[in-house]
């Protein structure tokens, strides 16, 4: 019995799950964060962790009658970015793995036999069209450089807009006013953004999506730039493809993409991913194996 195993990891937090050729699939498992850009050797550990936890899963589930080398799929974010997608294989204890970026198996679960646009909004962000003939990505370039409405990039920006509010140069609202409460001080805000990494920034993105659904105009205006870097987005992967489907994907991004056809996405024809980026690695997985027969 061959087994597959597909495995999603991103700054929050990677989820496993294996499957044998007959179809059963074990439960899914779940590990710590994973994003191999930003903190390499702990992403690393979780995942080899996760892998391991997953295999003696899928050994129990088949009973022992299965073949000694499983075959993986890794979609992790950071992973395609930086090309470290043959060192990461190479560090882990096992034969027969492929390393992806997190959006590759997020648009193979969303679109497994067709074409869109996949808008993966979670602790970081990351775009792709993907087509019949290849997939192309926009964003996905890390909280330093881009990330541009994601769950960090929201949660810092809120914090930004509480200094600027403390200062007098921006507009104050219930979202800075209740940060302050948290804080209590710019020293506060200023330590907890030095130490902080993206999944840290974007625990407070919920306070910024609570404040804006009760009309918080600061709030707004952070989710408001958020879906005008995404509608700007779609509009490039559109090119030449006008009429892709486009299917929302990762913690935030549901809420942003009903945000902006609310607003009159005009240009979107949103699409029900047909499955999750889990069952995007699991797919690949099968077909990786499919093309490994002689």
């Amino acid at each position: 019995m061959q087994i597959f195993i597909g495995l999603d990891g991103g700054g929050t937090g990677c989820r496993a799950q294996a499957e044998l050729a007959d179809g059963r699939r074990g439960a899914v498992l779940y590990g710590g964060p994973a994003n191999v850009f930003t903190d390499p050797d702990a992403a690393l550990a979780e995942i080899a962790d996760l892998l391991e936890r997953c295999h003696m899963q899928a050994l129990a589930l088949a009973g022992g009658d299965c073949v000694p080398r499983p075959v993986f799929v890794l979609g992790l974010a950071g992973a395609t970015e930086t090309g470290a997608q043959p060192q990461i294989a190479a560090r882990l204890p096992y034969r027969n793995v492929t390393v992806l970026g997190d959006i590759d198996i997020a648009a193979k679960g969303a679109f497994p036999e067709g074409n869109g646009i996949v808008m993966a909004v979670g602790t970081g962000s990351v775009l792709a069209r993907q087509t019949a003939e290849d997939i192309v990505r926009v964003g996905g370039h890390g909280l330093l450089l881009g990330d541009d409405g994601s769950g960090a990039w929201i949660g810092r920006a809120a914090l930004r807009c509480c200094l600027l509010a403390q200062d007098g140069l921006a507009e104050s609202g219930p979202l800075t006013r209740l940060l302050w409460a948290r804080f209590g001080a710019v020293g506060a805000i200023i330590r907890f953004a030095a130490d902080a990494r993206p999944a840290d920034f974007a625990t407070l993105a919920p306070l910024v999506l609570e404040q804006a659904q009760a009309h918080c105009p600061v709030a707004g205006t952070i989710l408001d730039a958020a879906c005008a870097y995404f509608r700007s987005a779609i509009r490039q992967l559109q090119q030449g493809y006008a009429d892709l489907p486009v299917a929302a994907t990762g913690g935030l991004g549901p809420v942003l993409l009903e945000r902006m056809i609310l607003q009159g996405g005009g240009l979107l024809r949103r699409a029900d991913p047909v499955g999750t980026a889990l069952d995007g690695a699991l797919w690949i997985a099968r077909q990786k194996f499919e093309s490994m027969k002689p």
